[in-house]
């Protein structure tokens, strides 16, 4: 493990440009016998990976919205940790639920692998994950969290840094009501202002308004104004 780890801080010495950095990437996995990597920005409204991996696995992952079924994304976000994961069938500890994901991730060669979370900004997390076609790994990882942890931190920073272009993201979009009713918040009205204003019950309002903050996993109304203003919807 502190050779791959070794080789992640290298990456994020010298990659100068977004194409050097997923070569240098795709090179890394390669080294270790995985199938490729992939690192997913888990920033809430703004989800977005880069990836080698199965160009079809990661457009079905955002538009099924796989993340939430993701059973490694809630790994990472409890014990924010480097692990070894395996969707094994004969692993007696995984869940119906889970055992769904991982078929489904199974059929793109993604069986096993080592993820290594890191949070960052604003309670946000970033993850690299590097996956292996085979159903547990063999060799014996030894990870050091920490040192972990800073080589995915350095490479979140550089990703930043270069704005590399994501090979997938998640589209951020409201409806026709949705967006009325944020850019009326927008301009400072209370959630009974713009009931009143669009003349329809508080609850119609309400309700439109949690249906948007839950579809992009954000705590309040001003959070879910800021992504509106940030993506240019209102």
């Amino acid at each position: 493990m502190d050779k791959l780890i070794g080789k992640l801080l290298d990456i994020s010495a010298v990659a100068r440009n977004q194409a050097t950095l997923k070569a240098a990437l795709a090179t890394l996995a390669q080294k270790f016998d995985f199938t490729g990597y992939g690192y997913l920005n888990l920033r809430p409204g703004e989800l977005f990976a880069i990836s080698n991996l199965s160009d079809v696995w990661q457009e079905r992952y955002f538009k099924e919205a796989l993340r939430s079924q993701d059973p490694r994304v809630r790994r990472a976000q409890r014990e924010t940790r480097a692990f070894v994961w395996t969707g094994d069938e004969a692993n007696a500890s995984i869940s119906k639920e889970d055992r769904k994901f991982y078929a489904a991730a199974a059929e793109f060669g993604i069986r096993s692998g080592i993820v290594m979370p890191v949070q960052v900004s604003n309670g946000a997390i970033a993850m690299l994950t590097f996956a292996s076609p085979e159903p547990i790994q063999t060799r014996e990882w030894k990870i050091d969290a920490v040192a972990a942890a800073a080589a995915v931190g350095q490479l979140h920073t550089l990703i930043g840094q270069l704005r590399a272009r994501p090979s997938v993201e998640e589209q951020f979009y409201l409806g026709p009501k949705e967006a009325t009713f944020v850019r009326w918040l927008e301009l400072g009205k209370t959630v009974e202002d713009v009931a009143d204003l669009e003349e329809v019950k508080y609850n119609t309002v309400r309700i439109a308004l949690v249906e948007a903050r839950r579809r992009y996993d954000l705590c309040n109304n001003t959070q879910l104004v800021a992504l509106a203003i940030r993506h240019g919807l209102i």
